[in-house]
């Protein structure tokens, strides 16, 4: 340790020292230290108590608790105490460093004091200087050398000069010159013959054992060997890590002996001494390498397999091998073993092996090449040694396997390494498909193998027979042998259309069935398409040769089955599942015939051809015919007879069925191209219910009709001649095609009976084109110009009819159901509905029953229009149109056909419209809801339509009809009429089945349609006539709903709509008016198609040109709407229903101080209703109010779809409070009056929603009226759209619920918990709050109006594009406007309309 200086040590300086570096001394600790020391134990302590108190008793946490708390407590009591301590240690540590301070010093004075007295002691003795040698300092200085070194000292360490290289190659060359004579005078051992001469020493190597360079220090014959270096040669690879056998002192104490041996005079050949001591410490080494080796395998792998029997150390190492063999053999003593041993005769030979069992001497060379290698290994030795026993054991195996198995021609072969016997079992075999035989290298045992089938139940035993006594070899063999037979059985059927099965459930007689004659090496071959038909493939093995399988195939047929059937009795059967299968005949199949018969002749070839090949006409030989190679697995015979019977079976079910039902063929013939079979029908029976003269008419058509297989199923090709129409259709042969389903054996029957329904299809419909056809050819009837026969191709026949033909119907007949049917479509630009496809049952039936086709032309082309305009009106369905059951759901117009000229019509299923089509452009309507055979009864579930008439009477042409009914007949009920009593001028088409009008031609020159006299009364076409007589598809004929019920007809007086459009050619006398009666409407009334398409038409009312629908659907509306009125006024305890003295078609009601009478209005045909407001105090609403009011109700309460809801929101609004009504009559004006949303320059236009709108959010039922209320609280739906917006735009719309609070006067948005998320709504609830914000509620003053203005005019949605246009600068009086106060007036900002 080195001094410190004193001046260093001054108290200032170890203070500021002290300071720079704080340091502690040894047993102390820092105080933030400790105090972290006990936070963190209390903290780990706390943690443990949390994770262990839940799993103890309550008991046990308490005293856990109590323990815990204790300790920790008494420990920072400690911790407080030495707090409190440390405040006045400052003055404990200045005397502890004034003492540590006054021991350093002392210790650097002993220290001072003890040096300098060792300095004067020991090293201020020796320091003297020597005596310095001045001449030899001077002859160095001045000649640069020293002349007086003794000469002892030159002579013995400066060595002399070294000779030149001359010297020295010449010297070698002498030397060995000299090294060659000895050689040639000594007696040298004839292994060390493999030596090298050169540079003075030979060198001597034995291969594998050592090297040793010797050479003579002189000439003399006596003089001995000088040995220069040994190296040993033997080398352990394996295990040696690369390491040298014989460490260095091991070889200098060899070389030393052989040096002193080859020095003795003794020795007489000291080389032959030199090479036995090299040679046999040699093989001392290879025995020592190889014995570590097996006790490395014996430890690492080989444990159980291989035992070091003996080891000699330096004379023989003895192992045993295949030890699990030797212990069944009892003929091997000793077991397998092999010895390395020297040579006991001569010791100078190299390592032999000797092995038990005795091996021949080339099998005995092979084993020991391994240890004549560089690389000495004894597991090298091992395999060779193994694979020379597995080469002789399969060699003798192979000999008598040849003559056991009887493979004869066939010869197993032995190849590879290690050696693998493959024996062929079948012929022909795949390599992978042989038998392997090998031998377990560890084990010395027997293995079986089959390479293609590694999991066979019969290799393992096969491989304990060849190991045991072989007595089962023989058929062990064979059943793998038909084993692998089965499997190519299975391969070959992969692709084809059939499944192998090695067992079925067959149920046969055992003592008769030819099955139980067979033998048990068979494969039951299940066909895909025919389940009933069994191929069963019966294999054995050739006498004599065994290699070789022969096949017998046989077809089965069965039926399904169960256990408890009777098998004497085949019609008992029971209701069980039938699992099994009954084997019933079974046939051989041949073959040879099979695959040479005439559907493989392509494959057959003359013997000429087969040796020179096939000569064309022209001269030049074909080559011949290769035919396909197959692989050994795929059996070809098997492949060609399945396919055969899947072929054939089919086609000879099929001719068999044909001949039972009649059907006269030319039987199963091949096709020309040999590809298949084919089936002609040369022809067919008679067609039931149609003479035999139209079947033998038809069958003069067809030219040809041949059955073929087509994939999975049949196909029939007919080929016909000519077509019964003449234009249009081609007169060669025209063929088409039919397809069947491929059945079952068994089911064969169902595809005949389709051939014959096809046949019979294609009969009735050629008998009824033809007839068709003749009444084409007629000119006078018009058919020809109005009907296009589309196409006819025996199936279908498709017309064409209409304006440019754009509607076709299609005839066809329907074999299930045996009669004809009707599909209607259209084509065209239009591309609409064919509308006569209402009406396509009704079509069918009268088809059916008239056979007629022109009669249903005839109907097509005059019901047209009629149809067309009864399909415009809408079939929409809406919900919530009764206010009874609000959530059923009620169709708008219901079409109910009940003839080809008779439909009813249901408007909501309340009100019905009879309608029935007649000839020359007439339709007659009448309110279906009376009876037709008492008008004084209204059927069930139908209502009346009141005025019905009245508004058919706006569209009646006085020139379509010519009898009018007298006013007796308006005063008295007339008895029920039918329609076609009705008069009619000159009419040429009548109901179907009268007696006067029948359609079936006696001869082609026959009239078409005859006028039926005029004194004949038809039937009604609701009564089921002999045309018709399925009648109509309702219980009652009259009534689609139901059977007809008593029912008063209530009658009340008034005005009758007058007729119009009069014709002086008709009637001369005044028009008369008719009472109003709703009995009326029963009477039919006669209009032109024109007339009632202007019904059916949706069009606009001149004061209303929003809602685009038909009149009749207005009509009918407004009728709906008015008796759902009256039910609301009986269910709404706000409503009060007034008497209307002298206005019975009048409905009026008060709410609060309003009276409302609601009338329909006449002055546009009866399409609307009209509101009249009468308040209980005219001064207080202003007539343009009033006007507002009554106009909103016109055009948006009674409005399509005619919601009831929308009159109950209607009147809740009238129900408000006088103020607050006044209030949304203003906003009401917005929207009847459009123009004041671009006047005013609103940004929104507003629409109240008298229904809940389904972009409103879900608070209520969708379609339940949009106006709730309460004495406090009135909820509004109100739908906001932008407006002026500029071109190009898209217009924005938002639902809104606004919220009016009564008693507070606040209008703000409704609660919207589940809206949240909705940005535009958060946009209007902060600009509703906004509002309320900057204009207080003033008293007696309604905020709805300027709230909701503002909105119109200032509300921004926060995804609103930029450059949209805001409100104007504000309307003056208007809240929010320019320069208006809060609350103010709108009397001039709103059309002078003050509020009060």
């Amino acid at each position: 340790m080195s001094p410190y200086p004193l001046e260093s040590l001054h108290p200032g300086g170890m203070m500021m020292e002290t300071h720079q570096q704080p340091h502690h001394q040894p047993g102390q600790v820092s105080l933030s230290v400790l105090i972290d020391m006990f936070i963190q134990r209390t903290y780990h302590e706390l943690t443990i108590l949390a994770e262990l108190l839940p799993r103890k008793t309550d008991m046990e946490r308490k005293v856990e608790i109590f323990n815990f708390a204790s300790r920790t407590r008494m420990l920072f009591i400690r911790l407080l105490a030495l707090v409190k301590w440390a405040s006045s240690a400052s003055k404990v540590d200045k005397c502890n460093n004034i003492m540590m301070f006054l021991e350093k010093q002392s210790s650097i004075f002993l220290d001072t004091a003890d040096q300098l007295a060792r300095m004067a002691r020991e090293t201020l003795v020796r320091a003297t200087l020597p005596n310095f040698h001045l001449p030899a300092a001077a002859e160095i200085l001045t000649t640069g050398g020293y002349t007086r070194l003794p000469r002892c000292i030159k002579e013995r360490i400066i060595p002399p000069p070294p000779i030149s290289a001359l010297e020295k190659r010449l010297t070698l060359l002498k030397l060995n010159q000299v090294i060659e004579y000895r050689l040639v005078n000594s007696a040298v051992p004839l292994q060390m013959r493999n030596l090298k001469v050169a540079d003075g020493t030979v060198t001597f190597t034995v291969k594998n054992e050592f090297e040793s360079r010797l050479t003579l220090l002189g000439d003399g014959p006596n003089e001995s060997w000088h040995l220069l270096n040994v190296e040993m040669l033997v080398e352990d690879r394996e295990t040696g890590q690369g390491k040298s056998l014989v460490h260095s002192l091991q070889v200098g104490y060899v070389q030393n002996l052989l040096q002193s041996r080859l020095e003795s005079k003794e020795t007489p050949k000291p080389l032959h001494d030199l090479y036995n001591v090299l040679h046999g410490l040699a093989q001392l080494l290879q025995l020592e390498v190889l014995y570590n080796q097996t006790m490395r395998l014996y430890a690492e792998r080989l444990g159980d397999y291989i035992r070091v029997e003996e080891y000699i150390l330096g004379r023989a190492l003895t192992v045993s091998y295949w030890r699990e063999l030797s212990s069944k053999d009892p003929n091997l003593d000793q077991g397998h073993r092999l010895s390395v041993q020297v040579d006991p005769h001569d010791p100078a030979k190299p390592l032999i092996v000797v092995h038990t069992p005795s091996l021949t001497n080339k099998e005995a060379e092979t084993a020991e090449k391994s240890i004549r290698t560089e690389h000495l290994s004894v597991e090298s030795l091992l395999v060779h040694t193994i694979y020379v026993r597995t080469r002789a054991r399969l060699t003798d195996l192979k000999n008598e396997v040849q003559q056991r198995l009887g493979l004869g021609d066939v010869e197993a072969t032995l190849h590879g390494s290690p050696a693998v016997l493959a024996i062929p079992i079948l012929q022909p075999c795949l390599r992978a498909e042989q038998l392997l035989i090998s031998v377990d290298t560890h084990t010395g045992i027997f293995l079986a193998h089959v390479p293609q089938y590694p999991t066979n139940p019969y290799s393992p035993q096969i491989q304990t027979s060849l190991n045991g006594d072989k007595v089962q070899l023989e058929a062990q063999v064979s059943e793998l042998r038909y084993w692998i037979t089965a499997r190519r059985i299975e391969k070959t059927l992969q692709q084809l259309p059939a499944t192998p099965f090695e067992q079925l459930p067959l149920t046969y007689d055992l003592k008769t069935h030819p099955l139980s004659k067979m033998g048990r090496h068979k494969m039951f071959v299940r066909l895909h398409k025919q389940p009933s038909a069994i191929l069963v493939v019966d294999y054995s093995e050739k006498p004599g040769k065994e290699c070789e399988i022969q096949y017998n195939y046989y077809y089965l047929l069965t039926r399904p089955c169960s256990i408890e059937d009777d098998p004497e009795d085949e019609t008992v059967v029971k209701e069980i599942p039938r699992v099994y299968m009954k084997a019933l005949g079974m046939i051989e199949f041949n073959s040879f015939l099979v695959t040479h018969g005439s559907t493989t002749r392509v494959d057959v070839q003359e013997l000429s051809e087969k040796i020179i090949g096939k000569r064309k006409p022209g001269g030049k030989v074909e080559a011949p015919i290769k035919r396909t190679k197959f692989p050994a697995y795929f059996l070809s015979d098997l492949a060609h007879v399945v396919s055969f019977a899947d072929e054939r079976i089919p086609f000879t079910a099929l001719e068999a069925h044909m001949t039972n039902h009649g059907i006269l063929h030319s039987g199963i013939s091949v096709e020309p191209t040999a590809v298949g079979l084919y089936l002609t029908i040369i022809r067919f029976p008679k067609v039931p219910n149609l003479p035999e003269k139209d079947s033998l008419e038809f069958m003069k058509q067809l030219i040809s009709a041949t059955v073929r297989r087509k994939g999975s199923g049949w196909m029939l090709e007919w080929v016909f001649h000519g077509s019964p129409f003449d234009s249009n259709f081609q007169k060669d042969r025209y063929p088409i095609y039919s397809n069947f389903e491929l059945e079952t054996v068994g089911d064969s029957d169902k595809t005949v009976k389709g051939i014959l329904a096809e046949w019979s299809s294609m009969v009735h419909l050629y008998i009824l084109a033809k007839k068709f056809n003749r009444y084409l050819q007629m000119r006078h009837n018009g058919l020809n110009s109005r009907i296009v026969v589309k196409q006819y191709n025996y199936k279908t026949l498709t017309l064409e009819y209409g304006p440019q033909c754009m509607y076709s119907v299609t005839v066809s007949w329907r074999k299930v159901e045996e009669r004809f049917s009707l599909i209607f479509d259209s084509s065209g630009p239009s591309l609409s509905v064919n509308p006569h496809t209402l009406m396509k049952n009704q079509y069918e039936i009268q088809l059916n029953q008239e056979k007629n086709l022109a009669l249903i032309c005839k109907i097509l082309l005059e019901t047209l229009n009629a149809c067309r305009s009864i399909s415009r009106l809408p079939s929409t369905v809406f919900r919530g149109m009764s206010m009874i059951h609000r959530n059923a759901t009620h169709q708008t117009f219901s079409v109910l056909p009940q003839s080809t000229t008779h439909v009813k019509i249901l408007f909501y299923g309340k009100y019905c419209v009879d309608l029935y089509m007649r000839e020359e452009g007439l339709v007659s309507v009448r309110d279906g809801a009376y009876s037709l055979f008492d008008q004084t009864k209204v059927l069930e579930e139908l209502q009346p339509i009141p005025g019905f008439k009245a508004f058919l009477s706006k569209y009646v042409d006085e020139a379509a009809f010519s009898r009018r009914t007298s006013q007796t007949e308006d005063d008295n009920p007339p008895s029920p009429l039918a329609m076609d009593d009705m008069p009619r001028s000159d009419g040429k088409f009548t109901a179907p089945g009268s007696s006067g009008n029948s359609l079936n031609p006696v001869s082609p020159h026959s009239t078409f349609l005859q006028s039926p006299p005029s004194n004949l009364r038809q039937p009604s076409p609701a009564v089921p006539s002999p045309a018709n007589p399925a009648g109509s598809p309702y219980p009652s004929a009259a009534s689609p709903l139901g059977s007809p019920r008593s029912k008063p007809s209530p009658r009340y007086a008034g005005a009758s709509p007058k007729s119009v459009g009069h014709s002086a050619s008709f009637h001369h006398a005044q028009t008369r008016i008719l009472p109003p009666r709703l009995w009326a409407a029963a009477i039919p009334t006669v209009l032109t198609t024109k007339a009632f398409d202007d019904i059916c038409r949706p069009s606009n009312l001149m004061s209303n040109n929003l809602s685009t629908v038909s009149p009749l659907h207005r009509f009918l509306g407004c009728v709906f709407m008015r008796r759902q009125l009256q039910h609301i006024i009986k269910n709404e305890d706000f409503l009060t229903l007034m008497s209307t003295p002298g206005e019975p078609s009048v409905i009026a009601f008060r709410v609060e101080s309003l009276v409302c009478k609601v009338s329909i209005n006449q002055e546009n045909s009866f399409q609307s209703l009209h509101l009249k407001i009468l308040p209980d105090d005219p001064s207080y609403w202003q007539p343009e109010q009033l006007q507002i009011l009554q106009k909103f109700f016109d055009t948006k309460v009674v409005s399509p779809p005619y919601r009831p809801n929308t009159i109950v929101g209607f009147c809740r609004l009238l129900h408000c409070p006088s103020d607050t009504l006044k209030n949304i009559v203003q906003l009401m004006r917005f929207e009847v009056q459009p123009e004041l949303v671009t006047q005013n320059n609103l940004k929104w236009s507003i629409s109240l929603c008298l229904t809940i709108p389904p972009l409103a959010p879900n608070m209520f039922p969708v379609g339940q009226a949009g106006i709730i209320g309460n004495k406090e609280k009135i909820l509004i739906f109100m739908h906001l759209t932008r407006a002026n917006l500029p071109p190009g735009q898209e217009s924005v719309s938002i639902v809104v619920p606004v919220v009016y609070n009564i008693t507070v006067n606040q209008t703000s948005l409704a609660s919207l918990q589940k809206e949240l998320n909705n940005p535009a709504l958060h946009a209007v609830q902060q600009h509703l709050s906004r509002w309320a914000t900057a204009n207080m509620a003033v008293p007696g003053r309604c905020s709805i109006l300027p709230a909701i203005h503002d909105l119109l005019v200032n509300l921004t949605l926060p995804n609103e594009p930029p450059g949209f246009p805001m409100g104007g600068p504000g309307v003056p009086g208007v809240p929010g406007g320019a320069g208006a106060p809060p609350m103010m007036s709108t009397s001039n900002s709103l059309g002078h309309m003050p509020l009060s």
